[in-house]
């Protein structure tokens, strides 16, 4: 089954690039520090010398994050931190924000002001907005290193991670910025237009029960269309890669007719992808859940089984690309035989 197969021979890729999985997650530990040590900075300086030192290290309070939030509401980094960041899987508490593509609209909005009015539109958190872009463009770079590699037939050196990593990220750029169209057309047309339609369909009902179902249903459809679009533009780097494309928008479409005419088979072994990830997550839970955090050793503990976790993730990052780019190689000779075994066949 080329799902499982497509699978196992990603797993088998991962292997041989330990170092570069190492290498992307120390690369986003950094960008990660960028933002939680002037963080912790300010929150120990709030903290120093008062009553709720030893309470919060035993246990964090809603009330003080919120108290602490309001005090600091001048710093970007604290205004934009919400206390349920401290759990294992944070999107939960912010699944409202992500289904309305909030930061989506941002950073098109800001792209649409800088590059048709000339504005420099910074809005209210400038800093965790760039940031933020700053994580796109070193996730592009590390999206064409892997697939750069692992799209060869033998193991590659680090030096060949780096060097495809800076010869597609240009291309990969022009990429990110059609799905940033398309996801935001996705966003500010059809998901804004089902949030209204909900609120008509549901305004007479008198048990919140059906607006619920409603909504649930809504976040399956949005989840869905978001995960397919996603494995579209995948393959779209797949195929600008291998195929040596060169035009961005020609290879979305070329994505998109791979994704779709092998819909079974690409959505399969995304899906399985994703499967793993929720085990790996459910696992961390499990981890998060047992260890107590109310002293030094155990917050040390608790911090290295994070990172552990965030390894994985990468690791998994890694071979979806790997996964990924194995089904494309597999299906394209598949189909090159047929047709050569056709066309012999003919003569």
């Amino acid at each position: 089954m080329k799902i499982i197969s497509s699978f196992k021979q990603g797993l088998t890729l991962t292997r041989r690039t330990k170092r570069m999985i190492f290498f992307a997650w120390f690369v986003n530990v950094l960008l990660a520090m960028a933002i939680a040590l002037p963080a912790m900075k300010q929150l120990d300086g709030y903290l120093s010398g008062t009553v709720m030192d030893e309470k919060i290290l035993e246990r964090m309070d809603p009330a003080w994050a919120g108290a602490f939030r309001a005090d600091m509401e001048k710093s970007e980094f604290i205004r934009s931190l919400d206390w349920t960041i401290y759990e294992y899987a944070p999107f939960l508490n912010h699944l409202e924000a992500q289904m309305s593509g909030a930061f989506i609209k941002t950073l098109a909005n800001f792209i649409y002001s800088f590059f048709v009015r000339w504005e420099l539109n910074l809005g209210p958190a400038s800093l965790l907005f760039f940031l933020s872009l700053l994580y796109v463009c070193v996730n592009t770079f590390l999206a064409g290193g892997f697939i750069g590699i692992y799209a060869k037939d033998y193991p590659s050196s680090f030096t060949e991670f780096l060097m495809d990593g800076a010869k597609y990220f240009g291309k990969f750029f022009r990429l990110a910025l059609i799905a940033l169209i398309l996801y935001y057309l996705f966003y500010a047309f059809i998901v804004d237009w089902i949030n209204g339609s909900i609120s008509l369909w549901t305004q007479n009902e008198a048990s919140e029960v059906i607006p619920y179902r409603y909504y649930m249903i809504r976040n399956f459809v949005v989840l869905f269309l978001i995960s397919l679009l996603a494995m579209i533009f995948d393959y779209a780097r797949i195929r600008m890669v291998i195929d040596d494309r060169t035009s961005s928008f020609g290879a979305s479409l070329a994505g998109a007719g791979f994704a779709m005419s092998n819909f079974l088979s690409t959505y399969g072994l995304y899906l399985l992808l994703i499967v793993v990830g929720v085990a790996l997550m459910v696992l961390y839970a499990l981890f998060e859940s047992i260890i107590p955090q109310n002293s030094y050793w155990p917050l040390v503990v608790l911090f290295l089984v994070q990172q552990l976790y965030m390894l994985f993730r990468f690791w998994l990052k890694a071979t979806f690309y790997a996964g990924q780019t194995r089904l494309y190689q597999e299906v394209t000779t598949q189909k090159h035989a047929m047709s050569v075994s056709t066309a012999q066949s003919t003569t």
